[in-house]
């Protein structure tokens, strides 16, 4: 087989699973590959000169547009460069397509340039699809797989880049319909995170006729739907301390509340998961079923007779007005209807769950829920607005922020400029060993975006349609005070 004849058995294994869009980190070795992209139709190309921001990018696009992206990269440590990306989507089931070309087989373990060991350098954290050079026959399509696949090119030298590009339509892998297995299932307290708007319409129903109280993160993306809004519980953790469920049902990602991670030690309590990931979120397995996504749309549910007796607990944001969560508050208030709002791990998530009655009608929420790192965010968060046509809002801690200081590259090439990426500046938090100093302001004028230091939310009111940073800095000891004031054990009333 020759080098062509590899490289356009690569592209249409791409386009046999489904892949439109392709992240392109060009070097040397993938030069082969880039031009036969370049030369393809019915694929969309998106450049980047750093494999890291070009994988949670990618990332982003499956979260949007639940269909698989690929990311392309050279040999060497830039293969090593797409691992953090690779966890997240693991552990969210989402199909990211990693392409690494690689020196020739015959140099694994040389030591030579550019020749680490890329076959099976993902780990459990991605399914081979191939692994494959010029010496191999033709290499088979590929197979469809659960989470990331991971595609190896070894190309060797002279490197042609002189290769007729393919069309991507031409071949599609058929979809394979799921099973839908018919359960019966009762419960008193519901449980939602991670959810696609899609995957929020369908379940939006079908726990408006359960009728069971709900507690929804504003990543579950239910707070706009009027039949649930007697079942939304306000208060998050809080509320759920009242709380005294005997059946739990979790459906979508694992929520970020501290009252989850208690449920380890209340193996009484009964959790049923409904989840594409096919993961519990918990390490016991006593009263823990997990079942699989496909049975929503056939599963029996019923409240139980009794109730979990949980409270609903309202914020006093007015009393703390300078503090973080005072300032989420004041920011969604803002937010226009039909944005796009992507929070950064975790505090963003639970202070933006607080505040969710401010959101306007319309706004979707996204978020890195699968292994909950704080790296990538910025590239996620261009990823899942790429295409979007209305406002996208970022909103993310310093730390974060300064994880993904590259991201901002590939604004240039994206269809609309309404960005806002709001960073919450605490000075690196509580951690001693990570206190700083620093403005983001050098950064927006590094990338070419607007700039504004906030002290009054009517400020961002009207901005620009441009990309825009806006650093806020809360008070730090009024935060301290309202999550004082928030935690207070709660007392049931007799």
């Amino acid at each position: 087989m020759t080098q062509a004849q590899l490289i356009h058995q690569t592209l249409h294994t791409l386009a046999y699973l489904g892949v439109r869009e392709v992240c392109v980190a060009a070097g040397a070795r993938n030069a082969p590959l880039v031009s036969c992209l370049l030369a393809s139709s019915n694929v969309k190309i998106w450049n980047f000169f750093e494999e890291r921001s070009a994988a949670f990018f990618a990332l982003g696009r499956i979260m949007a547009d639940r269909q698989p992206v690929a990311v392309l990269t050279t040999s060497g440590t830039a293969a090593a460069e797409l691992l953090p990306a690779t966890i997240e989507a693991h552990y969210q089931n989402l199909p990211l397509i990693l392409v690494t070309a690689d020196r020739p087989k015959s140099y694994r373990g040389s030591g030579a340039p550019q020749a680490i060991e890329q076959a099976g350098l993902f780990g459990v954290y991605a399914t081979i699809v191939g692994d494959w050079d010029a010496k191999d026959e033709s290499p088979h399509e590929g197979h469809c797989s659960d989470g990331p696949m991971h595609l190896n090119v070894c190309l060797d030298e002279p490197l042609d880049t002189n290769v007729s590009g393919i069309d991507f339509s031409s071949a599609t892998m058929p979809a394979t319909p799921e099973e839908a297995p018919s359960f019966e299932l009762q419960c008193d307290l519901v449980l939602a995170a991670g959810l696609s708007p899609a995957d929020a319409t369908v379940v939006a129903p079908i726990l408006a006729a359960l009728g069971a109280p709900i507690i929804a993160e504003a990543t579950a993306n239910l707070h706009g739907f009027p039949e649930l809004q007697p079942l939304l519980i306000p208060g998050g953790e809080q509320a759920l301390q009242s709380a005294r469920p005997s059946h739990v049902l979790r459906i979508g990602a694992v929520p970020s509340w501290r009252w989850w991670r208690d449920l380890e030690s209340l193996t009484k309590v009964k959790v049923t998961h409904i989840t594409r990931t096919g993961f519990s979120g918990l390490a016991r397995t006593e009263n823990v079923q997990t079942l699989p996504w496909a049975c929503i749309h056939s599963i029996q549910l019923s409240p139980l007779e009794t109730t979990c007796g949980i409270l609903r607990f309202e914020p006093d944001l007015n009393k703390f007005p300078q503090s973080e969560p005072a300032w989420v508050g004041k920011i969604a208030s803002i937010i226009p209807a039909g944005s796009r709002v992507f929070l950064g791990n975790s505090l963003p998530i639970r202070e933006f769950n607080l505040v969710l009655q401010s959101a306007k009608p319309g706004v979707e929420f996204f978020s890195n829920r699968g292994a909950n790192g704080i790296d990538g965010l910025t590239s996620t968060f261009l990823g899942t607005s790429a295409m979007h046509k209305g406002e996208s809002w970022l909103i993310l801690g310093d730390l974060s922020a300064l994880y993904d200081l590259a991201a901002p590259w590939i604004i240039s090439q994206l269809d609309h400029p309404r960005l806002r990426i709001v960073i919450i500046n605490n000075g690196g938090g509580k951690v001693i060993e990570n206190r700083h100093t620093m403005s983001f302001e050098p950064w927006a004028q590094l990338w070419g975006m607007e700039y504004h230091l906030t002290e009054d939310v009517s400020d961002l009111e009207d901005l620009l349609p441009m990309p825009i940073v806006i650093e806020i800095r809360p008070d730090a000891l009024e935060t301290e005070a309202f999550w004082k004031d928030w935690q207070r054990p709660v007392i049931r009333p007799r």
